[in-house]
């Protein structure tokens, strides 16, 4: 049974020290650092840091897991560079045996990871609202940070600080300011304490690294799904909405960046933009310049709770997202039938949070949902 959750805040020197007497149970032992959904520049740096920590606590073995696709050229890009080692799997059992678990930049598990039932979490570091408060011997959860990325930097700089020396250190360092500069859209939405933690990471980092990580090319596939987003764009006041279509599991990250575009026109403060993902899910991406709007709180009330009471949607300050499954509705064969559907369901239910009914005004040219990527 785990322990309560334990009630913050605290001094930063006792979060570190709580953070480290809780891995110190994993000593000679298997932690598996489990990330949630498609892994981010900010999860996949929180969890090379949080092994990086553990090391030298004395962990036996640590592995970060995933079960998505790594969906993002740029998230693809920093494994690679920074030689990142991440496990790929639907359940605990595809490694060796696990004996505590760890959760990073979100504060439970992923629901498509089978097997860990009954594995005791020990510790959960996150900077996103959470709908019940998490339980594990550690909980340090804050929403006065930009990015998971911030809290780790105070645990190195009291448990194991970093040296430009190092290789090891200066390949952490990196990773945790590109997460940070990513989480924090390059800065622009970043707290004081993410500020300090860029200052204490930027003489250890590799500029050069960071240089090549932080190129924002855009993709081809990106450009087509914007170019669908502005296509069937609806704006009401100071909302817009676009749905893309069908994306790609490979390629769902194009829809954030169809929100990050849309979101820079001057007369709308609120976007969401949403397709559906690999024929089983209705993904979408939301944006807001607004600061009325809480991306968290609007997508519950737009979207719902699953059968367990899970709201389908999150998010932070600015930005959210919602994912959907679509069910047996998935084998429907006749495309441009399934896309009317979840079109039509989707943009009722946002008209219906924006206490609009829809209208013939409000109707777009309708578009055409493309047909699947072909199998590779």
């Amino acid at each position: 049974m785990n322990e309560p959750v334990r009630r913050l805040p605290l001094p930063q020197q006792d979060r570190a020290r709580g953070f480290a007497e809780a891995l110190s149970a994993a000593r000679g032992k298997h932690l598996l650092i489990a990330l949630r959904g498609h892994p981010d520049p900010d999860g996949i740096a929180s969890a090379l840091a949080q092994a990086h920590i553990a090391q030298r606590l004395g962990v036996g073995k640590t592995t970060i897991g995933y079960c998505h696709e790594l969906s993002h050229r740029e998230n693809r890009a920093l494994v690679k560079l920074l030689n990142v080692e991440l496990k790929k799997m639907k359940n605990v059992n595809e490694v060796e045996k696990v004996d505590f678990l760890s959760f990073v930049d979100a504060h439970d598990i992923d629901p498509d990871l089978g097997g860990a039932d009954g594995i005791e979490v020990l510790t959960i570091v996150d900077h996103h609202r959470a709908h019940v408060p998490p339980k594990a011997r550690f909980v340090d959860l804050r929403h006065d940070v930009g990015a998971t990325a911030t809290i780790f930097v105070e645990y190195l700089a009291e448990l194991s600080p970093l040296s430009a020396d190092q290789d090891d250190d200066r390949r952490v360092a990196t990773a945790l300011m590109h997460g940070l500069a990513t989480d924090t859209d390059d800065f622009s939405l970043a707290r004081s304490t993410d500020f300090r933690a860029a200052q204490g990471l930027a003489d250890v980092c590799d500029r050069d690294l960071l240089q090549d990580l932080s190129r924002r090319l855009i993709a081809p596939s990106a450009m087509d799904v914007i170019a669908r987003a502005l296509a069937a764009l609806v704006v009401r006041r100071n909302f817009a909405m676009a749905g893309v279509g069908f994306v790609a599991e490979t390629e769902r990250d194009t829809i954030a960046q169809a929100a990050d575009f849309l979101i820079r026109r001057e007369d709308i403060d609120t976007v969401v933009v949403y397709g559906i993902v690999g024929d089983r899910f209705i993904e979408g991406s939301l944006r807001t310049h607004s600061p009325s709007v809480d991306p968290a709180v609007w997508l519950e009330q737009a979207f719902g709770h699953d059968e367990r009471g899970k709201a389908y949607g999150g998010g932070r300050r600015d930005k959210g997202g919602f994912r959907i499954p679509i069910g047996f509705l998935g084998r429907a064969t006749d495309r441009a039938q399934l896309w009317s559907l979840v079109e039509h369901a989707a943009r009722q239910a946002l008209l219906k949070q924006l206490g609009e009914e829809n209208s013939p005004g409000m109707a777009p040219h309708p578009i055409v949902a493309p047909p699947a990527p072909p199998a590779t």
